[in-house]
């Protein structure tokens, strides 16, 4: 069995994505296995679900969270959504580390993967007995100390057996043009 992961939820010319509805819509589907979405900090440090950094040419780090428009959901409601499938987290910008951990750790029963292209955002929540998962988003294989990561994140277009082997230690998600699901125990990250 394929095992797919909605991109920013099930949006549509109604439905908005990376918004409540769309993840909600993600993890009750039979289809998929779990939701990414992508999370911003704001200048009061509410988690935010968007994956652009500008609202209405301003940074979301520069506006407060009453500021933003209410289609743009916490990530403590996200996080409240009752499914036991997989939140995969992409941190866009987030400076308030601790308050970040904070909250991942009220959710000791949630799937909750971490993940970003940045190694060093990574590093500062992959902390001793954390409830959650931490992986790099690794497009251009960024790294080669792949085994402080619970998971990778790789381009679909550079899996290969060579790399499938290389990672058999660790979960591996793809993401990008799907062309093909080849590999059984890959996550497919995709906006089908």
């Amino acid at each position: 069995m394929i095992k797919l992961i909605k991109h920013r939820g099930i949006h549509n010319n109604e439905i908005k994505e990376n918004t409540y509805e769309a993840i909600k819509l993600a993890l009750n589907s039979d289809k998929y296995i779990g939701c990414e979405f992508d999370v911003r900090e704001t200048k009061d440090h509410e988690f935010i679900i968007n994956h652009d950094s500008l609202y209405d040419g301003k940074l979301i780090s520069n506006l407060s969270y009453n500021e933003l428009p209410k289609y743009m959901p916490r990530l403590l409601d996200i996080l409240k959504i009752n499914s036991q499938k997989i939140f995969l987290i992409e941190i866009k910008n987030i400076s308030s580390f601790s308050n970040f951990i904070k909250l991942l750790n009220k959710f000791k029963n949630k799937n909750i993967y971490v993940m970003s292209f940045s190694n060093n955002l990574i590093n500062k929540i992959n902390i001793e007995n954390k409830t959650y998962k931490v992986g790099i988003l690794n497009y251009v294989l960024n790294t080669t100390d792949n085994n402080k990561y619970d998971f990778i994140a790789i381009l679909n277009s550079l899996l290969n057996d060579n790399i499938i082997n290389t990672l058999k230690n660790k979960e591996i998600f793809s993401y990008g043009l799907l062309e093909k699901h080849k590999y059984k125990n890959v996550f497919y990250i995709t906006d089908n």
